[in-house]
């Protein structure tokens, strides 16, 4: 039987790896336009792990400052969209739930940026939606970043 509290995931190509062994802190669904141009998708959704049971195996994946404040993770192989660091939520690694290799065991707790949500891109569920950041993390933030 597989292990519940470890999570795994990476890029296209294998060549960035990663681990978690703590359940998620949360989830979100960003539909920010910084959040759309990083993953080329009308919205990127996140999920968070604490930064002391996370690891990254094999390359490292490439950094790209994208706001005074945050930082968007990628292969540089392959150029999956991997992940985020935003220098206020430095307890925790947040990654792109689409890397994982399990994405259906993580939960998203709400919608963020939905101001900036493409018109023609809606979702049915009943999850907290908020014009701007989330009250449930910290955040910097900004209209663009």
């Amino acid at each position: 039987m597989a292990d519940e509290s470890i999570f795994e995931g990476g890029c296209l190509c294998g060549v960035v790896r990663y681990r978690a062994t703590a359940a998620p802190l949360r989830g979100v669904i960003c539909h920010c336009g910084m959040c759309r141009r990083h993953s080329g998708a009308p919205a990127l959704a996140f999920v968070h792990f604490p930064v002391e049971s996370f690891q990254w195996l094999g390359e490292m994946p490439s950094w790209f400052r994208s706001s005074a404040n945050a930082e968007r993770g990628f292969c540089a192989r392959c150029g999956s969209t991997l992940g985020m660091r935003e220098d206020v939520l430095s307890d925790r690694v947040q990654v792109c739930i689409g890397s994982l290799d399990e994405p259906a065991r993580v939960r998203i707790d709400d919608h963020v940026w939905t101001r900036s949500r493409v018109s023609w891109f809606d979702t049915t569920d009943a999850l907290p939606r908020f014009a701007c950041s989330s009250t449930k993390v910290a955040s910097l933030a900004v209209e663009g970043d």
